[in-house]
């Protein structure tokens, strides 16, 4: 969850081409993909369950020679905030998609880059862009693809009714050592598995912590605070132990005010291919080759 955004935008698109299927990158538990904007590029984009629409950063607005128009502050996974403004892009393409006045979120997004180490990050593809598909990633072959019609998948997959909140991001229901609660699935947090402020406090899970109050991450607004834990995490029809995990320390920001109980990031999520159907709310999830991989 680089950003909790604060509107979704509007974009129409070309239905000319049905599906596309585009090769991605983990970096730090993210998956990157590269995209045209204004027909120059290409340029690196976050594949984000966590946000509700598409940015870019500043370099990349200026870049393209965009106006654009301060919209006040946004806040996101630390427990500060950072400046926000809006411009529209006249196309945006990935694979055989495009999309056509895509009004999209100006975000400065060099403390991310810089902390975490990305050669390249110029934004990120929201819910606005997702909402329209069914979304398959494939983390066996590292291939994202969006399509209009159902995708195949295999027999042995969980299939898993979800919701989507306010801000776009899918909730699950799950459960952190036996005690349930909505979980949200979110690409663009890099954690395995996040539990809110008021939920680790209600279940008393930072008692045994043995790591306490430490950076365990960098969103917009600033540095994450958790104790680290590890859980048994059950999703999707399936039981992991061992899951690295942490409880918000922060006192402001999504983990700290958010209504759900904890945030399922990559670190978890990579270990199945899903099928986000956003049309139809489901998932088909089912065992990838991380599946069994050490946290």
């Amino acid at each position: 969850m680089l950003a909790i955004l604060l509107f979704a935008a509007t974009a129409p698109w070309s239905q000319a081409a049905q599906s596309a299927s585009v090769p991605f990158v983990l970096l730090d538990n993210r998956m990157v993909i590269t995209a045209s904007i204004d027909r120059i590029g290409p340029f690196s984009m976050i594949v984000d369950t966590g946000s509700s629409a598409v940015v870019i950063t500043p370099e990349v607005a200026r870049r393209l020679g965009l106006h654009t128009r301060p919209a006040g502050r946004v806040t996101g996974a630390g427990s500060g905030s950072a400046a926000l403004s809006t411009t529209r892009l006249s196309k945006v393409a990935f694979g055989s998609l495009n999309f056509e006045n895509v009004a999209a979120e100006v975000l400065d997004l060099s403390p991310i880059r810089r902390a975490i180490g990305f050669p390249h990050l110029d934004g990120i593809i929201g819910y606005d862009v997702l909402r329209r598909f069914r979304v398959g990633v494939d983390m066996d072959a590292s291939r994202l693809t969006l399509s209009y019609a159902p995708l195949p998948v295999p027999k042995n997959a969980a299939a898993t009714a979800f919701t989507v909140d306010g801000n776009g991001i899918i909730q699950v229901p799950g459960a952190v050592d036996g005690v349930h609660g909505t979980f949200v699935l979110d690409t663009g947090d890099r954690f395995s598995l996040t539990l809110f402020r008021h939920f680790a406090q209600a279940n008393d899970f930072y008692r045994d912590a043995p790591v306490r109050d430490a950076i365990t991450g960098i969103g917009i607004g600033g540095p994450v605070y958790s104790d680290v834990l590890r859980t048994t995490v059950s999703i999707f029809g399936s039981t992991i132990p061992g899951v690295v995990t942490r409880a918000s320390r922060d006192r402001a920001g999504a983990f700290a005010a958010g209504p759900q109980d904890a945030s399922a990031g990559t670190g978890l999520l990579k270990r199945f291919n899903i099928v986000y159907d956003y049309p139809d709310q489901q998932l088909f999830a089912w065992p990838s080759r991380f599946f069994s991989q050490t946290d």
